[in-house]
Parts: C-alpha cells; sequence; structure tokens
C-alpha cells in the first residue's frame, strides 16, 4: 500500500469505546479494521468493502490476531447491507476518492449511524507538493467539499486537522 497513516493516530481522535458497535467502510484488506476491532474488544467490527478479496484479507487477519468480534460484508459501491441505525461509529479511509458519487456513499454511511454516533472520514491531502503518491489531484476531494457533504446530512463536524504528511482527517457526529 502506498504511504499510509498510523491507525492509533486515528483510534486517538474518535470517541472510540471497548463495546461500540463499528464500521470501516471501503476497509481494503484491513489496515484499520484490525486495529479498531482490538479496541472495541467488546464491541463488533463491520467490515465493508465491494471486493471480496479484500475482505478475504480480513478474515485472514482477524483470524491471526484470533479476534472473534470482525464480520465482513460484501457491498455494492453506495449500497451497504446493514441496518439503520446499527453503528455507534464508522471511519471512511481512502474510499471517498474513489466512489464515482462520494457524497451518496456519505449519505448511506450516516444511515447506519446511530444518533450521536460518530464517523472519521480520511482522505489524502490535495497539497500540490504532496502529489508523489496517492490519486491523482484531480481525484483528490478537500477537506472543505467533505465537511459540506456531511453537514449537508445533518452530521456536525467535531474536528479536523492533519493526520499525517499526506492525510487529513474530520471528525462528525450524527
Amino acid at each position: 500500500m502506498e504511504e499510509v497513516f498510523d491507525p492509533i493516530s486515528l483510534i486517538s481522535l474518535v470517541p472510540i469505546h471497548k463495546d461500540q458497535a463499528l464500521g470501516d467502510i471501503g476497509c481494503g484488506p484491513g489496515f484499520l479494521s484490525i486495529p479498531l476491532a482490538k479496541y472495541a474488544y467488546d464491541g463488533r467490527l463491520y467490515a465493508v468493502d465491494v471486493q471480496e478479496e479484500m475482505l478475504e484479507y480480513v478474515r485472514k487477519g482477524a483470524e491471526r490476531a484470533r479476534l472473534s468480534n470482525v464480520e465482513t460484508v460484501v457491498s455494492k459501491e453506495n449500497t451497504i447491507p446493514l441496518e439503520d441505525g446499527l453503528l455507534d461509529g464508522a471511519v471512511v479511509a481512502n474510499t471517498l476518492h474513489e466512489a464515482t458519487k462520494p457524497s451518496s456513499l456519505l449519505k448511506e454511511v450516516s444511515r447506519l449511524l446511530k444518533k450521536g454516533g460518530w464517523l472519521a472520514v480520511v482522505e489524502w491531502s490535495p497539497s500540490e507538493e504532496l502529489q508523489l503518491v496517492g490519486p491523482a489531484a484531480k481525484n483528490r476531494i478537500p477537506a472543505d467539499q467533505v465537511i459540506e457533504w456531511a453537514t449537508g446530512l445533518g452530521l456536525r463536524r467535531l474536528m479536523n486537522r492533519q493526520l499525517s504528511i499526506h492525510h487529513y482527517i474530520v471528525v462528525f457526529r450524527k
């Protein structure tokens, strides 16, 4: 994977608790799924991705880590087969820029959140000098755009900041 951020830096910035139901939306091979599941050891982690192959990596990682609280979920791009209000928290990391309709994906994730639930969005910084890794500049989504979409859905911004040299994070509350 291209240069990424430390999962603990994300976990330290979100209102996560050990007994929460969490979603890792667009989980890929489980870079965040396994650390989130370890943290929420009395809860449940739903690893969601459109690619079954990625979910297989998550299942193997959970098995290696002896985690029994991980459930993998195959989704369509903007349709996640989970019930309304299931999640206490969700992470959408390095995923929005790949969606054909990122605002629709945010709307779907918002549907999954309980009232009072939190959402962390991590994306590639649009800075021109940081184009050596990650997606092309034209595919990067500025934090202001993410904030506009999310607040339009009724989410309240708790904070936003640089997560690493290449990534920013915005945390919302429903």
